[in-house]
């Protein structure tokens, strides 16, 4: 038989395993990769290998069957066997999303984004990692520091998130119960933003507000300026005739 004649392969085993893998996402059979993968690790392939495989293994758990949980523990080995800053920061980036906008972990986030944020050199992200660990902290419950990361925020008025944190601040303010500052935040946070929504959302808020401390005709002429906007239309009725009743009952 002639050389010609031979079908040799030369692809090693390894990398050989992988393709096929990556040939089962192509055809988007997610659960035959992630089998094929696993089946990988089983073999304890070199180190840079089983971090590219466990980075791979999370997206593929997170991005395409929403099984976040199992994406966690992916990414979460790769914290243990890498020192890698490049794959460190990708990893808890990922991390981070998951515990923030999927698993609704608010600490954990919050401890991620803090280190993202005050990490050096300075990363390109920075900006949005310092709004989400402000964010995270407020959903985490606590406020005071909540407050204080979003007063650090406005100190940099061309940043990305600036003008959002203003609405923040506001919020703070109005679960405290501080009806006029958060009116004075709101007012400062209408003049930038361009949210249609946002602004909408906000003139409710601040309609409540104004409503909350007896100012009944302003919070009447804001609920009215939104009337057929809000995403509630009975909402804003009801509020109208009941500011009605009460300025009518306050002229008897």
């Amino acid at each position: 038989m002639g050389v010609s004649s031979l079908l040799i392969d030369f692809t090693p085993p390894l990398n050989k395993e992988i393709l096929q893998a990556q040939d089962f996402i192509s055809q988007q059979d997610y659960k035959t990769a992630i089998f094929k993968y696993e089946e990988i690790l089983k073999k304890h392939p070199p180190k840079d290998i089983q971090v590219k495989i466990n980075y791979q293994l999370g997206d593929l758990y997170s991005i395409y069957l929403s099984e976040n949980k199992k994406a966690v523990q992916r990414y979460s080995t790769i914290m243990k066997i890498s020192e890698d800053p490049r794959w460190l920061i990708k990893t808890q980036e990922r991390l981070g999303e998951i515990y923030f906008s999927y698993l609704k972990v608010y600490k954990k986030s919050m401890a991620i984004y803090g280190k993202l944020s005050e990490f050096r050199p300075k990363l390109i992200e920075q900006d949005f990692y310092r709004f989400r660990y402000a964010l995270s902290t407020f959903y985490s419950g606590n406020k005071a520091l909540a407050l204080r990361l979003f007063k650090e925020i406005q100190k940099s008025p061309t940043g990305e998130h600036y003008t959002r944190s203003f609405y923040y601040e506001g919020l703070i303010y109005f679960e405290q119960k501080k009806w006029q500052a958060s009116i004075d935040t709101w007012k400062k946070y209408l003049k930038n933003e361009k949210r249609r929504d946002n602004i909408v959302q906000t003139k409710f808020l601040m309609a409540n507000a104004y409503e909350t401390i007896e100012k009944l005709k302003i919070a009447y002429n804001i609920y009215y300026s939104i009337l057929g906007e809000y995403p509630n239309t009975l909402v804003i009725q009801n509020r109208l005739k009941g500011i009605y009743e009460r300025r009518v009952a306050r002229k008897r």
